[in-house]
């Protein structure tokens, strides 16, 4: 029984935003349709106060009158605006933890890469991302296509094929729009080389300035290792020498 509790709980609290969400929908619904039904029931208290005043009934005395029959259409309203509000402000706290939970990882996977580095040379962390590359392309069935190019995206870890030109091209287009505009997304960077965007890819991104303190971050520089495959087949590794991070546009 505490089980359940508990996994019901934490459903609720992973999903709060949507479950506010649709509650929010209904009771737009419910709102409307409460508000019509109690016009009659306003309209007839109406008519026996105006008929035991014997006079037309002030402004005053139509809210005092007709109000109390719009009330729970109200209270409905209320509890609607509320369930709107929370669920934006729950999707705002999650999205926090997430790029929070982020920055652990990522710090985490370039204090492991730097270490290694440190310890066996970078010629043996580029080993690993090529043995890495190589793994990925044994589960998955990798075709080249036509006279493009086989690209190995060590960042998201999916493979690709353009021609060298649109992937230097992209390149540059992602650092004209960071000189241009101050910030840009991972996600208009896929786009730009004919990948699928990412979930959080548009929460990710660099911006002019950075978080990287060893210098005023102005170009990003990307690397293109190339590894053969064991069928022979040649692959790029494109690897982000400023891997992006959340909440770019801060900096």
């Amino acid at each position: 029984m505490n089980k359940l509790v508990h996994r019901a709980s934490l459903y609720v609290s992973r999903n709060a935003p949507t479950i506010l969400t649709c509650v929010g929908g209904i009771g737009v619904v419910a709102t409307s349709v409460m508000a019509v039904k109690a016009t009659p029931k306003a309209l007839q208290l109406l008519e026996e106060a105006k008929a035991e005043k014997g006079d037309d009934l002030t402004k005053l005395e139509v809210v005092a009158v007709a109000g109390p029959a719009y009330i729970p259409a109200m209270v409905t309203g209320v509890a609607t605006i509320a369930c709107i509000f929370g669920a934006n402000v729950l999707n705002q706290c999650q999205q926090a933890s997430l790029a929070s939970a982020y920055v652990l990882i990522d710090n985490s996977y370039k204090e492991y890469k730097k270490k290694v580095e440190e310890l066996y040379g970078k010629e043996a962390n580029t080993q690993v991302q090529q043995e890495i590359a190589k793994v990925k392309y044994k589960e998955n069935d990798i075709q080249q296509e036509n006279d493009e190019l086989l690209f190995y995206d060590e960042f998201s870890g999916r493979y690709f094929n353009a021609t060298m030109e649109r992937v230097l091209v992209a390149e540059y287009q992602v650092n004209r729009e960071l000189h241009n505009t101050g910030c840009v997304t991972l996600n208009h960077f896929y786009e730009l080389v004919g990948l699928n965007p990412i979930d959080g890819g548009d929460a990710l991104g660099w911006s002019e300035g950075g978080k990287y303190e060893r210098y005023w971050q102005s170009w990003l520089d990307f690397r293109h290792n190339k590894v053969v495959m064991d069928e022979g087949l040649e692959c790029y590794i494109i690897t982000m020498f400023e891997e992006p991070y959340g909440k770019f546009d801060d900096y």
